[in-house]
């Protein structure tokens, strides 16, 4: 797994809205391990913040570390301590997080509305959500190829942003921003695009009548030179955890009196 140009893309474009933000989080969640793409651009900005990475992909888990280490030189393997590393099942629900950062880890869940809320548990009220996902505009060019030989594409998992703008509100968050751009990629062979959407763990999220045949027939897509550009929709999204309070209870705020009464 030694390509991360696309989390480092979204990365990058996620970071960007980071400015608008004010606070300073000092315990950052990584709710999927992406090539250290995230974390090394997260700890330049955060650089007394700790981190902690969850990832139900032991190889991707695996991944990160090493690229970690092999970008350490010595005064920093001596000084500077790696983010410990965490099956997903184990995130916590206690409310603690600062942030929670998602690239493109909604991918690996089975669940949507199931990860958001946990998520959710993870984060103190008002702590900050970030995410990145693929919409279901992605790979129109192969699904109009697999539809010509008779090969249906459904791709439940990949959400359209108004349903997962829809989901924020419903499982622990608030004030959602959720917005969408893409981005087409040409490559020039069939084995590379392939292998892209094995390391994406695309392939069973297709839900492809014919996986098998599917596969087989893209190199003959680049062989008729119908198949090179491939579309991403690419989803951002940004939240703020909801303050839940037990049943029958309610905030109270209190304001200063006005001098005029």
């Amino acid at each position: 797994m030694s390509d991360w140009f696309l989390h480092h893309h979204l990365a990058e474009m996620l970071d960007e809205r980071l400015p608008a933000f004010k606070t300073v989080p000092q315990d950052i969640i990584l709710a999927a391990a992406d090539g250290d793409a995230s974390h090394s651009r997260l700890k330049q900005r955060y650089p007394k913040a700790a981190f902690r990475e969850y990832d139900a992909r032991a190889d991707y888990l695996a991944a990160a570390l090493a690229l970690r280490k092999q970008g350490q030189n010595l005064w920093q393997k001596l000084g500077s301590k790696l983010p410990p590393q965490y099956p997903i099942t184990q995130l916590p629900e206690d409310q603690r997080a600062d942030m929670l950062w998602s690239n493109l880890g909604l991918l690996a869940e089975a669940d949507l509305p199931a990860a958001l809320t946990r998520w959710a548990a993870a984060l103190k009220p008002d702590g900050l959500l970030f995410f990145t996902h693929l919409g279901p505009d992605s790979l129109r060019e192969l699904k109009a190829w697999w539809q010509r030989h008779g090969i249906a594409m459904a791709a439940p998992h990949l959400a359209d942003m108004h349903d997962l703008g829809d989901m924020l509100p419903a499982n622990g968050f608030y004030d959602p921003v959720v917005d969408m751009d893409t981005l087409t990629l040409h490559y020039r062979s069939a084995a590379r695009l392939s292998a892209d959407l094995d390391h994406l763990g695309l392939w069973p999220l297709l839900q492809l009548s014919d996986t098998a045949r599917a596969r087989a027939v893209l190199q003959q897509g680049f062989d008729e030179g119908v198949l090179g550009d491939i579309t991403l929709e690419l989803i951002y999204g940004h939240a703020l955890k909801k303050l839940r309070l037990p049943e029958n209870e309610s905030v109270l705020q209190f304001y200063p009196r006005r001098a005029d009464l």
